[in-house]
């Protein structure tokens, strides 16, 4: 086993970070984040791209970590550029032994200090070599199915548009109604973090905005307990409530999940609950939302960052289209739904062999 000095070196400070506000939608290089999402924008500037790839990015508090095989930027306070100095190591063949020994998470705490903590393991350059073309094949399954996943979600986009049309609420077609008008909107609270009574042997599901993807959610990173949750301002929505991110990082304002389970929120969740309207369905609002990802992003205020709050959720402008036509919307996600959940099990188990696989490996 070699220690975390004898094979990396944290090469941050040899990348240029480029703010938000200059990322462009194409370009010649890579911008990272500690996000999920693989890059969050581009950068044309020649003068300070790193370019002594490939690197590893660990995301500080997301604990997300990432192979870059190209020159890139950073986009984010948080995002650790590590780089493999050890010539007996193949790069890759470490990226999977940080993925195989996952780190616990700390809440929004720094967890670089645990990567730098792993043992890595040692066998020849010829070995490691077929270790990682063994792991590639198992995770180029998996990415084949995520991007299915996604051409199934571009489906449902499609069909929105088709019923409801590209901007339903300038159309003139149907009627239009502020959000908060039409559906109960609350948010959730935070349990103070310095009391172990709150978080230790939680089992109410609790919520950041760094989960919410646009997807269904029933996994949490997170529980609270029944104090946590009495003595603070945290409270249960039920399953079909949609969350709205109101602030975070990078991409995460204004993104949404669709609650299969009861759950808590944080306080930059505007929870969004199941109405018992007869003029909106659950699923038309989501997908609403979705749509409107850059709109509703827009709305924010602020002088040092850009927030949306509970008022500005409330004001949110909706069309009300026949119930009938969004119900048929809904049958038609249904569906959808059908297909995407035999690939999510799909997913789910490339993701079990893969990691059987890497705990054989790097155990």
């Amino acid at each position: 086993m070699k220690s975390y000095n004898e094979v990396l070196s944290d090469v941050t400070k040899t990348a240029t970070k480029i703010p938000q506000s200059n990322y462009l939608k194409d370009g010649k290089y890579r911008i990272f984040d500690q996000g999920k999402e693989y890059s969050v924008g581009f950068s044309n500037d020649e003068q300070g791209v790193a370019t002594d790839y490939p690197y590893i990015i660990f995301g500080d508090h997301t604990r997300i970590v990432k192979y870059v095989d190209e020159p890139c930027y950073i986009g984010a306070d948080g995002v650790k550029l590590l780089k493999v100095i050890n010539k007996d190591f193949n790069p890759r063949f470490v990226y999977y032994n940080i993925l195989a020994k996952p780190i616990e998470s700390q809440g929004y705490a720094r967890h670089f200090k645990f990567v730098k903590e792993i043992q890595f393991t040692e066998k020849p350059l010829s070995t490691q070599k077929n270790i990682v073309t063994e792991l590639d094949k198992i995770q180029s399954a998996i990415d084949n199915k995520k991007r299915q996943l996604s051409l199934l979600d571009e489906a449902v986009k499609s069909k929105f548009v088709e019923m409801f049309g590209e901007n339903p609420v300038e159309s003139g077609k149907w009627k239009v109604e502020r959000l908060g008008n039409l559906c109960t909107i609350t948010s959730g609270g935070t349990p103070d973090r310095k009391n172990e009574e709150y978080w230790k042997n939680g089992t109410i599901p609790w919520i950041k905005t760094t989960e919410l993807q646009n997807n269904e959610l029933s996994i949490v990173e997170e529980y609270i307990t029944e104090k946590g949750l009495d003595e603070s301002a945290a409270k249960i929505v039920p399953e079909e409530t949609i969350l709205l991110a109101m602030y975070g990082q990078g991409k995460t304002r204004g993104m949404t999940a669709f609650l299969k389970i009861q759950a808590s929120t944080n306080q930059a969740c505007a929870c969004i609950l199941p109405t018992e309207s007869k003029e909106l369905s659950q699923r038309f609002i989501w997908y609403f939302l979705i749509m409107n990802y850059e709109n509703v992003r827009n709305l924010a205020v602020g002088c040092n960052q850009l927030n949306l709050n509970s008022s500005l959720v409330k004001n949110i402008e909706i069309p009300v289209p026949p119930l009938s036509l969004q119900n048929q919307f809904a049958a038609f996600v249904q569906k959808i739904d059908k297909a995407k959940s035999i690939a999510k099990q799909q997913v789910s188990d490339l993701q079990e062999l893969l990691d059987s696989k890497m705990q054989h490996y790097f155990a």
